[in-house]
């Protein structure tokens, strides 16, 4: 039996909190967008370099030794502070790390051959540079986790969206729970339960749904045969939001 829609104690807030895949489909979009972001100006650098830059020939001002520890570096790094001046006549200095048998042949006052971009003279590195290859990874790592986290929060909101519509104008039914069980989903390492009902609709069709995640403590105290509240999509009767006891 069916009667007009009436307020819920389940809302919509409470559904995105546990929407896992949506939460999880957001944080892969955001980091996969990171790496997206840095590959692709990584790509641009690159391709700036390959086709503007300008070979220079620096001075070393000095050489320094960075050595590994094991918190901030994890290997010794070899250094080179140079300066150079740039077509337009700004002197520019710069640090490029440099093999060690390079650095140890290197003293100050020695040159040192650098390439720059004309546009921004800060951004020079050692001739014949090539980072397309970590551009390339840090891209296609990031379009994949992007569209992944997409694909993940879009099945969810699609989901959202519907709730949304059913507790709005849904009508409202008893429903049986045909069972209650844990599901593999875990939050702050607890399993989530689902509960499992049966339902008739308004035009007397019998309809069955499963629970949005619900916890241990709410999941553990439904048994078979006992009966809940259910609202259903009026035009898609097939789809239904567990109510609980209302």
């Amino acid at each position: 039996m069916t009667t007009s829609p009436h307020a819920s104690s389940l809302s919509l807030s409470a559904l995105a909190r546990r929407s896992i895949l949506l939460w999880v489909g957001l944080l892969f979009s955001i980091v996969g967008l990171v790496f997206l972001t840095i590959g692709v100006n990584a790509s641009l650098e690159e391709h700036a370099y390959r086709t503007q830059g300008l070979d220079m020939q620096a001075v070393v001002l000095e050489k320094t030794l960075v050595r590994a520890d094991r918190q901030n570096t994890p290997r010794t790094r070899y250094l080179v502070t140079y300066q150079f001046t740039s077509a337009d006549g700004e002197v520019i200095d710069g640090t490029a790390e440099v093999p060690v048998e390079k650095w140890e042949r290197l003293e100050a006052g020695q040159p040192f051959a650098v390439t720059y971009l004309p546009g921004d003279p800060d951004s020079s590195r050692l001739p014949g540079g090539n980072q397309w290859i970590p551009a390339l990874v840090f891209t296609a790592f990031g379009g994949v986790f992007t569209l992944l986290g997409a694909g993940l929060a879009f099945v969810d909101g699609r989901h959202l969206i519907r709730a949304a519509r059913v507790l709005r104008h849904g009508l409202v039914t008893d429903g049986t729970v045909l069972r209650a069980s844990p599901t593999s989903t875990s939050i702050n390492r607890v399993p989530q339960w689902r509960i499992h009902y049966r339902y008739r609709d308004h035009l007397g069709r019998t309809q069955e749904g499963a629970s949005h995640l619900v916890s241990l403590a709410e999941g553990s105290t439904w048994k078979e045969g006992d009966r809940g509240t259910v609202r259903f999509d009026r035009e898609r009767p097939e789809i239904s939001l567990w109510l609980g006891r209302t």
